[in-house]
């Protein structure tokens, strides 16, 4: 019955809703690419990073689907890019610029590495706990606690491992979109703003000089952003700034805070479905960012009320900020 509610309100949604759908993917193996490819498939139509923006402006009647990774995890290059290329089907591959070549686990597959081992983890280490904190103090609190415990991610499995810069390169080489998630995993809305703002303009440059090409977009690590942030991102090159918040994207949808609906790797054909049959109407599915009122706020704020501010503009214009000072773009933190 659930397969079938998938289907059904997918099709519905097809004839009154224009544009597509923006799609954040994490890791998912050979047999998982497939899958959600095939599903997705059935109902949209795969486009490149570059052919966004003319999408939006220029609905058709069957609608897009463009596929995002985050991270840079190793399974990317192993798994799913080699499925998308024999599929023919483009994708965006958003990496964490400082722990690209690095031997660390990123602080979140450390904490699932903590809950696996200890079964029940204490309140301080609960995964909605950390993302509260600073980065430098979530960081801290984890290591102490992988050292205390005697635990560690798992850097030989593909799910955890971080991809080299020269398996970056190989998929730019191969026509994949290669974008920018960061300098660290930093929730950067618990950041102070220039720590911010650095994190932000060193990501999209190292990425820039790796690939030696433009680093045309940056998506907000956990999704959480703020409309400053973002149109930062812009000022630093990127010409598409991804969130999470769900729904679908179209005419109305500004280029410098673009949804994403996220699907896990288990996620099956109708709840594939249902999920983007939901997030049309953009009130039901919860951010997995939680942030859902400010999102609404951010949107009220720049696309439906200009007196509030010079950004409110429909326009895609960004904001002009001064540059935070930049460090080595070489260092390779804890995280």
């Amino acid at each position: 019955m659930l397969k079938a509610l998938g289907t059904l309100s997918l099709a519905l949604v097809r004839h009154f809703k224009t544009g597509g759908v923006i799609v954040n993917e994490h890791t998912l193996d050979r047999e998982e690419t497939r899958r959600h490819v095939e599903v997705l498939g059935r109902w949209f139509d795969f486009i490149q990073l570059n052919d966004l923006p003319e999408r939006l402006d220029r609905p058709r009647k069957r609608p897009f689907c463009l596929l995002t990774f985050d991270d840079g995890k190793r399974s990317n290059a192993t798994a799913v890019a080699p499925e998308l290329e024999k599929l023919g089907v483009p994708a965006v591959f958003l990496v964490v610029s400082s722990s690209i070549d690095c031997k660390t686990p990123l602080w979140f597959d450390r904490q699932r590495a903590l809950r696996k081992k200890l079964g029940t983890l204490p309140p301080r280490l609960d995964l909605n706990t950390l993302k509260q904190l600073p980065y430098a103090l979530l960081v801290n609190r984890v290591e102490r606690a992988c050292s205390q415990y005697g635990v560690e991610a798992d850097l030989d499995d593909d799910h955890v491992g971080l991809m080299t810069w020269e398996q970056v390169r190989g998929l730019h080489r191969r026509g994949f979109s290669i974008g920018a998630h960061g300098f660290t995993h930093a929730i950067l809305t618990r950041e102070p703003r220039l720590a911010a703002l650095e994190s932000i303009e060193k990501s999209i440059t190292k990425v820039r000089e790796v690939i030696g090409a433009p680093c045309s977009s940056f998506a907000f690590p956990n999704g959480n952003y703020t409309a400053e942030l973002a149109q930062y991102a812009i000022r630093c090159g990127a010409k598409m700034v991804m969130t999470t918040e769900p729904t679908w994207a179209d005419e109305s949808t500004a280029l410098w805070r673009l949804p994403r609906l996220q699907f896990g790797a288990r996620d099956n054909a109708w709840k594939i479905e249902l999920k983007i049959a939901i997030a049309a109407s953009g009130l039901i599915l919860k951010n997995t960012d939680g942030t859902g009122r400010a999102y609404r706020a951010i949107n009220h704020m720049t696309g439906h009320s200009s007196r509030h501010a010079p950004m409110a503009t429909k326009s895609r214009e960004p904001i002009l900020e001064t540059s935070p000072s930049s460090r080595n773009l070489n260092e390779c933190p804890n995280d």
